[in-house]
């Protein structure tokens, strides 16, 4: 009676492990088994109409960007406008003052820094010549005031 039993527990140990194995194997055809040449079977909802008559006139196709290059392009044009980027207080005056001064001329004007709100009353403060432009040091006591802390 032994034998008996010990071969239907290998048979139905073995029956299990194929009933896995064909399962796996069905499930990984499934996902590869689909011809690229011939298009997928869909619902008649989803079946593709008939093509219009083409226009025989031909008219220039408008280009279409994807939206990564969009933002890529946006960036570049960006930092090639010599547009300047508006600093948080927490960053350091010299950091601050290479993103308001993005041409490089080596000073900031109040139209580089109109981003800043509340920084008027300390760029006219710190404007010790007096001609609307802060240079580095300027620029210096400047931040200082507006932010709070020493450079």
């Amino acid at each position: 009676m032994k034998p008996v039993a010990l071969f239907e527990r290998k048979s139905l140990a073995a029956a299990l492990v194929l009933a896995g194995a064909v399962g796996f194997a069905g499930a990984v055809f499934a996902q590869y088994s689909q011809d690229q040449a011939k298009p997928a079977a869909t619902p008649d909802s989803q079946q593709a109409k008939p093509a219009a008559t083409p226009d025989p006139t031909p008219q220039a196709k408008p280009s279409v960007t994807p939206p990564q290059a969009n933002a890529t392009n946006k960036a570049t044009e960006t930092a090639m406008s010599e547009q300047p980027i508006i600093p948080s207080k927490a960053e350091m005056a010299d950091a601050a003052f290479k993103k308001l001064d993005a041409g490089g001329k080596g000073y900031v004007t109040k139209e580089d820094t109109k981003g800043l709100t509340g920084f008027d009353s300390a760029f006219q403060l710190a404007d010790a010549k007096h001609d609307g432009k802060l240079d580095a040091d300027e620029f210096k006591k400047a931040w200082a005031s507006y932010t709070g802390r020493k450079s």
